[in-house]
């Protein structure tokens, strides 16, 4: 995207487009208020973020036009205004939101004549926020409609989406470097739909039953358990299971796993070790070691290595969502693979380098883990009511369909102009699309709005 001016902006204030009102803008500005908190050892301030802060000044031009600038303006209300700056107002542009009070409504003249209007505003509670326009500038819907969805999530966490059917599943090639013998570390950063699944769920899987090509993988078994899968032949497969599970872990929920495989403990003797952990880094043991019995060794097998499933992804295939993951050749060793799902690309990434393919209905999305806040602007309403929501899907409805956003509901709406804030819990998953739909019981036949959504790349607290 190349560089912009600031023609074509909008401003709104309480439902009230005072956009043809508004000469310029001086300040769109914010962020938290700095502590100093430095100590006697320091030679320079050290300082941590305060309270949230924020103002939006302006100059409007004199207009006593009902519903325009001065009756608007002049009032000077005690209670909060909510006011919206477009920058540009098509979808998808950004936008910068506050609820605060107007503080002044000043005139001048000048000695041309031009009578212009000093206006400031002060957050508050929420400080400024920016987002992005899911509503084309102002939108106006004659009936229930549903809007063109906008991408948000590029900026939060990736990952391959597994529906869970047959073929569904991203795989690269056989390799020389994947073809492990020994020791082995299998990593995967995953969200299972239910980690008991019904049937047992692939995660990464070097390991084709056709033509007994079978070398190793690691799955979720349907009581939550780990396992893994070798064969020292390509044909008879053996396998140890954790002793705890994962079962405790809630539908969707995300974590690393891991297993080990020391093929040769001692001259007499292998082991199987299993992992989970928050951040890729720090691991903790799942369960007790296992041990084999003997020795051991791994196939060399010309299968592909798999993401979600084995056999091509027809057979202990995943449902649920893969980040990351990463095959080691022997324990804590060399990376010679470590898929990555990129929704910039919308593909899988590999650095060691491999070439992966999404397959089937799998497809890469987003998502950010810290809820929403949203805005909404009414200018006008005829009818009975009409509800304004948020619907969000993880591939702009291709194959995961739109679905109301836990929290993302206005307040019904029965007049006009009318403003509100929202936020939804600040642990709430959001995929990388959303839009704005709206519903009706007894029917309206106008409604122009606007939405401003703001998605939270990180806890946020107000």
């Amino acid at each position: 995207m190349s560089k912009q001016s600031g023609l074509g902006d909008g401003l709104i204030v309480d439902g009230t487009n005072l956009s043809g009102d508004t000469g310029s803008l001086g300040r769109i500005g914010g962020g938290p208020n700095p502590l100093v908190v430095t100590g006697i050892d320091k030679g320079a301030f050290e300082r941590i973020g305060g309270q949230r802060d924020g103002g939006i000044e302006w100059s409007s031009w004199f207009n006593p036009a009902s519903g325009q600038a001065h009756a608007k303006l002049s009032s000077l209300p005690l209670i909060n205004r909510m006011i919206t700056y477009q920058r540009g107002t098509t979808l998808g542009k950004p936008a910068a939101c506050l609820v605060g009070k107007q503080i002044n409504y000043d005139p001048t003249r000048g000695d041309d004549g031009a009578m212009t209007i000093a206006v400031q505003s002060l957050s508050n509670g929420y400080g400024i926020e920016w987002g992005e326009q899911v509503t084309p500038g102002v939108r106006t819907d004659t009936g229930a409609a549903s809007g063109d969805g906008v991408e948000f999530g590029y900026d939060g966490e990736d990952y391959l989406a597994l529906p869970g059917a047959s073929g569904d599943y991203a795989s690269t090639p056989d390799a020389a470097a994947l073809d492990i013998t020994g020791d082995i570390d299998l990593r995967v950063r995953v969200a299972l739909n239910d980690w008991t699944p019904a049937a047992e769920s692939t995660l990464i899987a070097k390991y084709t039953a056709t033509g007994n090509q079978r070398s190793y993988a690691l799955a979720v078994t349907t009581a939550g358990a780990l396992i893994f899968r070798w064969s020292e032949d390509g044909t008879a497969e053996k396998t140890e299971t954790s002793s705890a599970n994962l079962g405790g872990l809630a539908a969707g929920a995300t974590t690393w796993v891991r297993a080990t495989l020391d093929a040769d403990v001692g001259g007499t003797d292998a082991n199987v070790t299993f992992y989970t952990s928050d951040d890729g880094v720090t691991w903790t043991q799942l369960g007790a070691v296992q041990p084999v019995g003997a020795t051991t060794s791994i196939f060399v097998s010309t299968a592909v290595l798999e993401l979600g499933g084995q056999t091509l992804g027809t057979v202990n295939r995943l449902a649920g969502k893969i980040f990351r993951a990463q095959v080691l050749n022997s324990i804590g060793g060399t990376s010679v693979a470590a898929p990555i799902a990129s929704a910039a690309t919308d593909t899988v990434t590999d650095a060691t380098p491999r070439t992966w393919t999404v397959n089937g209905n799998a497809y890469v999305s987003s998502r950010t883990r810290y809820g929403l806040q949203a805005y909404l602007q009414v200018l006008s309403f005829t009818g009975t009511d009409v509800t304004v929501k948020l619907q969000s899907s993880a591939d702009d409805g291709a194959t995961d369909t739109y679905a109301d956003v836990t929290g993302g509901g206005f307040t019904q709406i029965t007049a006009g102009p009318t403003s509100e804030r929202i936020a939804t819990s600040s642990a709430l998953e959001i995929e990388r699309y959303l839009r704005v739909v709206t519903t009706s019981v007894g029917g309206f036949s106008e409604l122009s709005f606007v939405v401003v959504v703001a998605v939270n790349l990180t806890e946020t607290e107000f």
